[in-house]
């Protein structure tokens, strides 16, 4: 197992730095904020909810991109929420 820990910063929250470690076995992860304030981290699939609860705010809009076959795919919320369901993690997007 490779796993890989990566620190993501934002411009606007210099201070603020979240770091996540990465399962190079699992699913890969890029949620990203939109607008002019930008957000962008990776992560795994278990991180995504720790992610939008601690880095994101309650009405920013964020999307989030599966990383594949070094291309990034839009994923849809009823996408996510079946994967969060497979994967047992007790999360929803609304």
């Amino acid at each position: 197992m490779r796993l890989n820990e990566v620190e993501s910063r934002s411009f606007f929250k210099t201070n603020l730095c979240m770091k996540t470690v990465i399962d190079n076995n699992q699913r890969k992860f890029l949620v990203q904020s939109i607008g002019w304030k930008t957000t962008d981290i990776f992560c795994n699939l278990a991180d995504i909810p720790r992610v939008l609860n601690e880095e994101f705010d309650k009405n920013e809009t964020y999307r989030i991109y599966e990383y594949w076959n070094r291309r990034l795919k839009v994923c849809s919320k009823k996408h996510l929420n079946e994967m969060f369901a497979a994967n047992q993690v007790n999360f929803k997007i609304n």
